[in-house]
């Protein structure tokens, strides 16, 4: 009955609220004065106007409604203050796309407190990290978290412990050479010997200070950044993640990955 209101412009709203209130409208509908309101909407506005009269509502109670309206929908930001879509990959002529390097590299350099990476497939680290800890080496107090899967081969006996040793090495190394060394969890599980039970740490994002992420398809390579196909969401606004309990429950379930060069 009253989803004209929601088709209908705040300011056609408010001045719906006015002429019922004070103007041509608290006195009846006229087929003109919706008109100049409502425009193409007119017809169904009338119809709404009438079924809210038979319902008991008069025109300064339906005039509430209609600011109540608009009122919440001035309180509702557009989705684009909230959301960037950063889709990588072939330029197409209409399509706009963004360098998920380029859009992880700004959210790096806003980045104040806190970076949590989160990545199935590390490859040429060195150059991946290079900014990131640039900015480590500029804010020693910022805090960079990386949640990574050290996974298991499918026919790969060696014990977990030598396994993640091998993986520590490598990371210090060849993909994080700098000091000092990041936060570095990962998943136990991916490591179980039962196939059954093991897992994959198969997300990829980047949360920025618990505020801002980017939620991707990219792992952390040049690859995933700059030459294939990939999409996701930058949530670009705190009241649009939880980010700070995605974060918390994340590390809370992974172990602390304790590297020899680690101060």
């Amino acid at each position: 009955m009253i989803e004209v209101l929601h088709k209908l412009p705040a300011s056609s709203l408010r001045s719906l609220a006015a002429s019922l209130r004070e103007g041509p409208l608290s006195s009846g509908i006229t087929r003109y004065t919706l008109q100049q309101i409502a425009g193409e909407e007119a017809a169904e506005l009338k119809t709404c106007l009438e079924a809210l009269k038979q319902q008991g509502m008069t025109p300064a109670h339906i005039a509430l409604l209609a600011e109540a309206v608009a009122t919440a929908r001035d309180s509702v930001p557009a989705p684009s203050s909230l959301f960037e879509l950063v889709l990588s990959g072939p330029d197409v002529p209409g399509i706009p796309t963004a360098d998920t390097a380029a859009v992880t590299h700004r959210l790096i350099e806003e980045a104040a407190s806190e970076v949590l990476l989160v990545s199935y497939a590390v490859h040429n680290g060195e150059r991946i990290f290079e900014r990131l800890a640039a900015r480590v080496e500029a804010s020693p107090s910022l805090r960079v978290v990386c949640c990574l899967d050290i996974s298991r081969k499918y026919t790969d006996t060696t014990p977990s412990g030598e396994i993640v040793r091998r993986f520590a090495k490598e990371f210090s190394e060849r993909h994080w050479p700098w000091r000092p060394l990041p936060e570095v969890f990962y998943d136990p599980r991916s490591l179980s010997e039962d196939r059954e039970r093991r897992s994959s740490l198969h997300a990829k994002c980047v949360i920025v200070d618990r505020r801002v992420a980017l939620v991707t398809s990219a792992n952390l390579t040049e690859a995933a950044r700059r030459r294939n196909i990939e999409a996701g969401p930058a949530a670009l606004a705190e009241e649009a993640i939880d980010s700070g309990a995605f974060a918390t429950c994340t590390v809370n379930r992974m172990w602390r990955l304790y590297m020899a060069r680690d101060p």
